[in-house]
């Protein structure tokens, strides 16, 4: 945080919010309600600036700040992984972007293989390929690598809904919780790092959003 000396400006901001009737409120609760709810921590870095403002190191319940501030409970990490490739497989698709790519792609099909994490991003046009793609990557699999799918990870999205086709080659499709994305943390991390990668890329690079 920038340093300001405590000068008649400083003045100023005491006199023009002293004017809050704190007769049972300690001068602290006082100052953090003034402060728009602030955090312990800014508190003491903008007590220590302006020293009228005064800040205990006690932490004092604030009903308020649970109310105003709550976010959703955390979701247990899981640390486990498949033994060996291709034992689970972990989809989802991202889009729509706000721009058309040159080739009219705004999608992209995420896949993850859970043994090392390798990942396979696949442009598409639209969701509806998914299905295309899900079955063209499957017979790569069973081609290249010489095994076979045992278990895909994906949300609850119509495009994944390939039962039959999935029974025909004896692979389980697990689906996660309805808005929860946690579930699916794997492939959600990386769709975070493959965008914040491109677009470290593009702006580095000056490219148009086209690209």
């Amino acid at each position: 945080m920038t340093s300001f000396p405590v000068t008649e400006s400083a003045s100023l901001v005491h006199n023009s919010v002293c004017n809050f009737n704190s007769t049972n409120t300690s001068d602290s609760l006082l100052w953090h309600i003034r402060l728009g709810h602030i955090s312990f921590d800014r508190h003491r870095c903008i007590t220590s600036q302006f020293p009228f403002i005064n800040f205990h190191n006690n932490k004092f319940p604030c009903d308020t700040c649970h109310f105003a501030k709550q976010r959703k409970l955390p979701h247990p990490t899981s640390y486990t992984k498949s033994n060996h490739i291709f034992d689970i497989l972990h989809a989802d698709i991202w889009g729509p972007y706000s721009h058309t790519s040159i080739v009219g792609r705004k999608y992209f099909l995420t896949i993850v293989y859970d043994f090392r994490r390798f990942t396979w991003v696949i442009l598409m046009k639209s969701k509806v390929e998914t299905r295309k793609h899900l079955t063209n990557f499957l017979a790569f699999i069973e081609t290249q690598f010489h095994t076979k799918l045992k278990c895909l990870r994906s949300d609850n999205g119509v495009e994944f809904l390939m039962d039959e086709f999935f029974s025909s080659k004896g692979i389980v499709h697990q689906q996660f919780c309805v808005e929860t994305p946690q579930q699916n943390s794997t492939v959600e991390q990386k769709h975070q790092h493959i965008l914040n990668v491109a677009r470290a890329i593009s702006f580095q690079a000056h490219l148009p959003n086209d690209f």
